[in-house]
C-alpha cells in the first residue's frame, strides 16, 4: 500500500504535462488489463522508450494499480462482455473437444477483454488528467493565497 501512495505523490508532483501524466496511466492500465501475464511491463516500458511523451512514472502507477487481485473480477467482466457479443456458439468445430472450448471460450474473454481495457484505459486518461489538474491548481492557488497574506503580514509590521 505505501509503494501505491509513493507512485501517486511522485506522480502528482512531477514537473510533466498532466496530459503526458494521464496518457501514461491510461497506456499502462490499457497493457495490465490485457491478458500478458508477466509480459505487460516489458511491453510497457518498451513504448515508453518508443513513444517520448508517455510517462514512465504513471505507466508504472498503473501496473501497480492493476495487481492479479484486481484482474481476477475484471477478466470475469471480460468473459461476460464477450459472452454477450457471441451468444451463438461458433460454426468452426474441431475433432478434439478440448480445442473447441478453447476455441469457445478464448474468443469471448479476448474480445470482452479488449473493449473492457480499451473502456477502462479511456476513463482512466480523463480521471487522472482531471485529479493531476486539479491538485496542480489547487497547489498554485494555495501557494498565490499564501503569498498574499504573507505579503499583507509583511506590510502590517
Amino acid at each position: 500500500m505505501n509503494k501505491i501512495i509513493k507512485y501517486c505523490k511522485e506522480l502528482v508532483q512531477t514537473n510533466a504535462s498532466p496530459a503526458s501524466i494521464a496518457l501514461g496511466f491510461a497506456m499502462g492500465t490499457f497493457i495490465a488489463i490485457l491478458p500478458t501475464p508477466g509480459f505487460g511491463i516489458f511491453i510497457g516500458l518498451f513504448l515508453a522508450i518508443i513513444f517520448k511523451r508517455i510517462n514512465k512514472i504513471g505507466l508504472i502507477a498503473a501496473f501497480s494499480i492493476w495487481n492479479p487481485l484486481l484482474l481476477l473480477p475484471t477478466y470475469w467482466v471480460c468473459y461476460l462482455l464477450g459472452d454477450l457479443i457471441f451468444q451463438p456458439d461458433p460454426m468452426l468445430k474441431f475433432d478434439i473437444e478440448i480445442v473447441n472450448q478453447i476455441y469457445h471460450y478464448s474468443g469471448k474473454f479476448l474480445i470482452g477483454n479488449f473493449f473492457i481495457a480499451l473502456t477502462v484505459a479511456a476513463l482512466s486518461y480523463y480521471l487522472v488528467f482531471y485529479i493531476v489538474s486539479l491538485h496542480r491548481e489547487r497547489k498554485s492557488w494555495k501557494g498565490i493565497f499564501n503569498f498574499f497574506w504573507i505579503n499583507q503580514f509583511n506590510k502590517a509590521k
